[in-house]
């Protein structure tokens, strides 16, 4: 008995020690390049498969401008001739005044107040190509918009 729990705990030891000596992507948080250029974003898969992250850096970084409306707690995003509006906990979505249902309602974190939004949406409504590379443990989002 005693030396199945040292063969135990010795495995546990070495793979926390191997396992956890680099940082890596992983399924559900995965790297985020936009035009081959890797972001400095969080990113989550949530259980429906879709990949939120937080609408500032990702607006900012699509050269977008942004208006937040605190009472109504909705983003309104603008560029060029495109106009995007998600309002928190709502699967409806407006694309230059049209309705677009969304497969996963953005959402307002209470503790942090990061709003989190749909990437492959914002980035297929300006336009970009949205690919999943992945791997047996990591994964990457490449963004690309055709110039």
């Amino acid at each position: 008995m005693k030396v199945v729990f040292k063969v135990i705990l010795l495995t546990s030891v070495i793979t926390l020690i191997l396992g956890g000596t680099g940082v890596h992507a992983s399924r559900s948080k995965p790297d985020i390049y936009v035009n081959d250029e890797k972001l400095d974003i969080y990113a989550n898969v949530t259980f429906l498969g879709t990949t939120l992250v937080p609408m500032r850096p990702i607006f900012e970084k699509y050269g977008m401008s942004i208006e937040w409306d605190n009472n109504t707690k909705t983003v309104t995003a603008s560029k060029d001739n495109k106009v995007i509006v998600l309002t928190n906990n709502s699967y409806d979505a407006l694309l230059n005044g049209e309705k677009v249902v969304l497969n996963q309602a953005p959402s307002l974190e209470p503790t942090s107040n990061i709003f989190y939004v749909n990437l492959r949406f914002i980035s297929e409504a300006l336009g970009a190509k949205v690919n999943w590379e992945k791997t047996e443990n990591d994964a990457k989002i490449h963004i690309d918009f055709v110039k």
